[in-house]
C-alpha cells in the first residue's frame, strides 16, 4: 500500500502558523531553504516500506540527513536552530513520515553521545556528516552513522514503573572505544533495527546502564548480534527484536545510571514524536479542507464547517505550543544545567511531556475522522483511502512514542514536584500573557488547586491537570501571538466545561468566521 501523503501545497506561505512560528524565531531567513526542502519531499518516490534495502525510502531518509534534520539543532550555534530544525521535522512528517524515525533517533543518540567527550571525538564527524551512508560496514570505513535507541530504556527515563532489563552486561576491560562490557540476552521492541550502532539498557551489578552497541566491533569483525524483524501494528514502521551473544559495547556514563544517562534522548524524543503528531494534524487538515472544497462550497454546509475549523484550531495550537518548546530547548541548550532560565526550563521538562501526550492524542481522534473521506468502508484500495490510512496508522505511533500515556502524565507531575521554582514562573508568565482573560485565569487557578491536593489524588487527575495544562498553554501563546479570530476561537470553544469530553465539530461557530478561518488554515486557491 501508498505508504506517503500525495502532494499537498508546499510553500511555506500557505501555513501562516509556520511561517509566523519562523518569525517569531528569528528564523524567517531559513524559509526559502525549507520550501526548497518541502518541494524535494513532495517531487521523491513513494517508499513501500521503512525498510533499509528500499532505495525509495533510503532516498527520503537522505534527504531529511541533508536537510540537517539530525544534527542540526544538538551541533551547531546558530540563533533558531531549533526552529529550523523542528519546522523541517515538521514538513518531513507531513510528506514522508515513515522515514522520520531514524531522523529522529538518531538525533536523541546523538544528544547522549554527545557527552562523552573520548567517544564523541571518535563518532562525532560521522554524527554530523549531512550526507547519508548506507553502507553496512565497520564505523571505521563509513562516512556517516544512524543509531537506533532502545525505546524501554527512554521510558525508564520517565517511568511509570520498573521496566524489566532483559540484557546482562559483563565488564571485560577498556576498549578502543571506551568502557568494554559484554552483553547477552534481548531488546524487543527496536525501532530502526538497521542502524550501525544502538543506545542499549543492560543491568551491570550497579543496576540498568546505558551502552553504545554497534553492528561491526572495534576490530572490524561483526559484532555478535541478531536482528529479527517484527510486524508493526502501526503500519510500516521498521521495528525488531535484537538478539546479542556476547556482543560488544561501550559504557555511557555511569553503571547504574542508564535512566539518568537516557533523559538526554528522551527529551529530544519528547519535541520530535510532537512536532511528528503536528505534522500528522496539519496533513489531516489539509486533505479533509482539500476534499471538501473538491465538493462544493463549504460556507454552504455548517455542520461540514464546524469540523473542519475545529481541524484547524487544534493544527494551529499544537504547532504553536511545539514551536514555542523548540525555543525553549535552544535557551536550555545554550545554556549549563545550574543556569537554564526557568521558564525555558518548565517549558522543557514540564510542558514538552505534557504537550507529546496530548497532541498524539488529538491526533489519533482527527486522522480517525480525517478517515471518513474513504467512505464508511475505508475504500483502502484507492489512492485516497491509502492516503488517509496512512495517516490513521501513523497517528499512535507517534502519539505513544517510547512510553506509555500514564508514563508522559506522571512525568509531568514529577516534574512539577521536583521544579517548583520554575513551575512557578511558568504560572506567573502565563497569567502575564492572559492578561485578564477570566477564563485563561480560571484554568490557572483550577491548575493550582489540583497541584495542592495530595500526590494520590494528583496521580487520580493525572491526565485531566495535563489536559487542562496543555490547553491554557495553548491559550495563552494564541492570545499573545495569534490573529484574535483564532485566540478567541480557541480559548471559547477549548476551556470552560464546554470544553470538556467534546467530539471534533462540537461546538458553537454562530460567532466565528469560518471562511477567514479556514482561508487562513489554508488559502482556497491552494486546496
Amino acid at each position: 500500500m501508498s505508504t506517503a501523503p500525495p502532494p499537498a501545497p508546499s510553500s511555506i506561505a500557505h501555513d501562516a502558523p509556520l511561517d509566523e512560528a519562523l518569525q517569531r524565531a528569528n528564523a524567517g531567513p531559513a524559509r526559502a531553504g525549507l520550501d526548497a526542502y518541502a518541494n524535494q519531499l513532495t517531487r521523491a518516490e513513494v517508499a513501500s516500506d521503512a525498510m533499509q534495502d528500499n532505495p525509495a525510502w533510503q532516498a527520503q531518509r537522505a534527504l531529511g540527513r541533508h536537510q540537517g534534520l539530525v544534527a542540526q539543532a544538538l551541533t551547531q550555534d546558530t540563533p533558531g536552530r531549533w526552529s529550523i530544525w523542528a519546522a523541517g521535522l515538521y514538513l518531513h512528517g507531513q510528506f514522508a513520515p515513515d522515514s522520520l524515525d531514524p531522523l529522529l533517533l538518531t538525533s536523541a543518540s546523538l544528544a547522549v553521545l554527545r557527552k562523552e567527550p573520548p567517544l564523541w571525538a571518535r563518532l562525532g564527524p560521522l554524527m554530523r556528516n549531512p550526507d547519508d551512508d548506507a553502507r553496512d560496514l565497520p564505523i571505521a570505513r563509513k562516512t556517516s552513522l544512524w543509531m537506533g535507541l532502545d525505546a524501554s530504556a527512554v521510558q525508564a527515563a520517565h517511568t511509570l514503573r520498573a521496566t524489566p532489563v532483559a540484557l546482562q552486561a559483563a565488564p571485560v576491560g577498556m576498549g578502543l572505544w571506551g568502557r568494554q562490557y559484554l552483553l547477552s540476552g534481548s531488546s524487543p521492541g527496536l525501532a530502526a533495527p538497521d542502524s550501525d550502532a544502538h543506545l542499549l539498557s543492560a543491568q551491570t551489578p550497579q543496576g540498568p546502564s546505558c551502552f553504545f552497541v554497534p553492528r561491526w566491533r572495534e576490530d572490524g569483525q561483526r559484532n555478535s548480534l541478531v536482528v529479527q524483524p517484527l510486524r508493526s501494528a502501526f503500519g510500516p514502521l521498521a521495528v525488531a527484536d535484537l538478539q546479542l551473544d556476547a556482543a560488544s559495547g561501550y559504557l555511557l556514563g555511569e553503571e547504574g545510571q542508564g535512566p539518568v544517562t537516557f533523559r538526554a534522548a528522551a527529551s529530544v524524543l519528547w519535541l520530535g514524536r510532537t512536532l511528528a503528531s503536528c505534522a500528522l494534524l496539519r496533513q489531516a487538515l489539509v486533505q479533509s479542507l482539500t476534499q471538501a472544497r473538491g465538493l462544493g462550497d463549504v460556507s454552504a454546509q455548517p455542520l461540514l464547517g464546524s469540523v473542519l475549523v475545529d481541524m484547524a484550531l487544534e493544527s494551529e495550537a499544537a504547532l504553536m505550543l511545539t514551536m514555542r518548546l523548540a525555543q525553549a530547548f535552544e535557551r536550555c541548550d545554550d545554556a549549563t544545567n545550574d543556569n537554564m532560565p526557568p521558564l525555558d526550563r518548565a517549558w522543557k521538562h514540564v510542558v514538552a511531556p505534557a504537550a507529546q501526550f496530548w497532541i498524539g492524542r488529538r491526533a489519533m481522534e482527527i486522522t480517525a475522522e480525517t478517515m471518513e473521506w474513504a467512505g464508511a468502508q475505508g475504500a483502502l484500495d484507492s489512492p485516497q483511502g491509502q492516503t488517509l490510512a496512512r495517516l490513521f496508522l501513523a497517528a499512535p505511533a507517534q502519539g505513544r512514542g517510547e512510553g506509555m500515556g500514564n508514563a508522559l502524565c506522571l512525568q509531568v507531575l514529577g516534574a512539577l514536584g521536583r521544579q517548583k521554582p520554575a513551575a512557578q514562573v511558568l504560572f506567573e508568565s502565563m497569567e502575564e500573557i492572559a492578561g485578564g482573560d477570566a477564563r485563561i485565569l480560571a484554568q490557572l487557578h483550577a491548575l493550582r488547586a489540583m497541584l495542592a491536593q495530595p500526590q494520590a489524588e494528583q496521580q487520580a487527575m493525572a491526565r485531566m491537570l495535563v489536559q487542562r495544562l496543555v490547553l491554557t498553554a495553548q491559550a495563552c501563546l494564541l492570545h499573545r501571538d495569534a490573529p484574535p479570530a483564532v485566540a478567541q476561537a480557541f480559548i471559547t470553544t477549548r476551556l470552560g466545561h464546554s470544553g470538556a469530553g467534546r467530539v471534533l465539530g462540537a461546538l458553537d461557530t454562530r460567532q466565528m468566521d469560518l471562511q477567514h478561518l479556514l482561508q487562513r488554515a489554508l488559502p482556497e486557491s491552494t486546496a
